[in-house]
């Protein structure tokens, strides 16, 4: 998983890690994770404090086994900072799951199959 930049911050979470770039956000959630509205108190925490005033795209890379409940879509569309969010897989299932989240996402939602793609996509979509 090559990138150029090194991350501004990087953080260890009780649901997995994160790195903190200028305009895009890489998560890692651990295997056998349910994130819900309950358990990223974490992750906004870091959007609050990197990307409160500051465009930003979120980029999960699922290469661990975890769900996501859709309804934190809803919720997470409000984060006015947020412009799109990245997927990074290679699992059939994932591309079966983006159609289904999309459906509560209002905004743009890819799926990538490597790291490289998915950042150079959130550098478009900054600008």
């Amino acid at each position: 998983m090559e990138r150029e930049n090194a991350p501004e911050a990087v953080y260890n979470l009780s649901i997995g890690s994160a790195e903190v770039y200028d305009s895009y956000m890489i998560a890692r959630i651990n295997e056998g994770i349910t994130l819900n509205l309950n358990n990223t108190s974490e992750l906004t925490y870091i959007v609050d404090k990197h990307f409160k005033s500051k465009d930003f795209v979120y980029i999960t890379c699922r290469q661990n086994s975890y769900s996501v409940d859709p309804t934190i879509y809803t919720e997470v569309t409000h984060i006015s900072t947020l412009r799109a969010i990245a997927i990074v897989s290679e699992k059939k299932i994932d591309r079966n799951n983006l159609n289904i989240e999309r459906l509560f996402f209002g905004k743009p939602m890819m799926l990538f199959e490597t790291i490289k793609d998915a950042t150079n996509w959130a550098e478009l979509i900054i600008g």
